[in-house]
């Protein structure tokens, strides 16, 4: 596990992750002295920053670190800073003068959320953790599914979504085994479908490295089941309808018919199956690809059901929800996406103290206070 030396107050300290994971209530501050995420922080700066040095004032990987105890703790940023200890900044990062370590103040903390970084940079951030997540999974299976942010319900900004049966936001989640690597955010009544291109986007600037993905009825078509196939090289495992029927352009003679209609672009009926649908995908008959995907999963016999989908994934969204304030009641409008995603990012990052350290199970929190 990882071992740590560094300075406090003139005195050399080192210390391990070992001597604290087996003990009840140790401030989620000593855990993040043992996350390394120096290359978020330099991205932050080269990114999100002038190069005017009167603007490094605090340490940025301090602020990032002092972000998650913020909304982990789920006080406001005065409040945050108020019953923060001297030692906890320091093990946060902040740097020691004059033998005192400056603690930003509730205020600054809050404009380096909103206005340093805002919704794009946590866009970022978000991605960057995802791709640490994707390398230290040892899962070749994604998902994707959606889970209500609920809202008051006498808020006038959120909509009545009559499934859950609340005035709601909506968070997409997508998920490489159980670990969360990457969200978007909409409105409680927008339909899931459209969201799928960003989150195949995001794996693949993650180089996630996945055989399927997984997702519920809501995203059944013929140009998801494509897209998957042919963007993420991954097999597409999206829960089928009781009343879904074999579609005739999907079956493998009418594949051959337009392979060979295609000859001038070297189409050839006795192309391996792999080629001929990739031929087609790229010269515009990326629906009839999804056809024929699709009648193979209906023909499959142990194709997985949607019940089991559902419940893994709801089971993640409610530890998520359980951890932190994964929902939208009492947050202004403007800032609702920022504040999902910034409790989706503190979530990804106490995932990855645990993986990167190899603490078993990573999705437990339990002893962080």
């Amino acid at each position: 596990m990882t071992e740590i030396s560094k300075v406090y107050k003139g005195v050399p300290i080192t210390d391990s992750l070992e001597n604290y994971i087996d003990k009840e209530h140790v401030s989620l501050c000593q855990f993040l002295l043992f996350l390394n995420i120096a290359d978020i922080a330099q991205y932050v700066k080269n990114n999100f920053y002038t190069d005017k040095t009167w603007h490094f004032k605090y340490d940025v990987e301090a602020m990032i670190k002092l972000v998650v105890v913020k909304f982990f703790r789920q006080k406001s940023f005065k409040k945050t800073i108020s019953t923060l200890t001297e030692e906890e900044a320091w093990l946060l990062g902040f740097q020691e003068k004059d033998n005192e370590i400056p603690i930003p103040t509730g205020s600054a903390l809050h404009h380096f959320v909103k206005y340093r970084l805002g919704v794009e940079g946590i866009d970022e951030i978000m991605l960057m953790l995802g791709e640490k997540i994707a390398k230290l999974s040892n899962s070749n299976e994604a998902k994707l599914d959606s889970t209500p942010l609920e809202a008051s319900r006498y808020s006038i900004n959120s909509k009545f979504n009559p499934h859950y049966n609340c005035k709601m936001d909506k968070a997409h989640i997508t998920m490489i085994g159980t670990y969360p690597v990457f969200m978007t955010y909409t409105d409680g009544v927008a339909g899931d479908s459209p969201e799928l291109l960003s989150h195949i986007a995001a794996l693949l600037r993650m180089n996630a490295e996945i055989d399927e993905y997984r997702l519920d009825g809501a995203y059944d078509s013929f140009q998801n089941h494509a897209d998957i196939w042919y963007k993420l090289n991954a097999n597409p495992l999206i829960s089928l309808g009781v009343d879904a029927v074999i579609n005739e352009e999907g079956k493998l003679e009418r594949i051959d018919h337009w392979v060979n209609k295609m000859w001038k672009l070297g189409g050839s009926k006795y192309m391996n199956i792999v080629e001929k649908l990739k031929l087609l995908y790229e010269n515009d008959r990326q629906e009839q690809v999804g056809m024929y995907i699709r009648n193979k999963n209906l023909e499959d016999k142990s194709f997985p059901e949607s019940k089991k989908l559902r419940q893994e994934c709801e089971r993640i969204h409610g530890h998520i929800k359980k951890t932190l304030k994964f929902d939208v009641r009492y947050i202004v409008n403007e800032s609702r996406e920022l504040y999902a995603k910034l409790n989706f990012v503190t979530y990804q990052l106490l995932l990855l103290i645990n993986l990167a350290n190899g603490i078993e199970p990573a999705n437990a929190f339990e002893n962080f206070i």
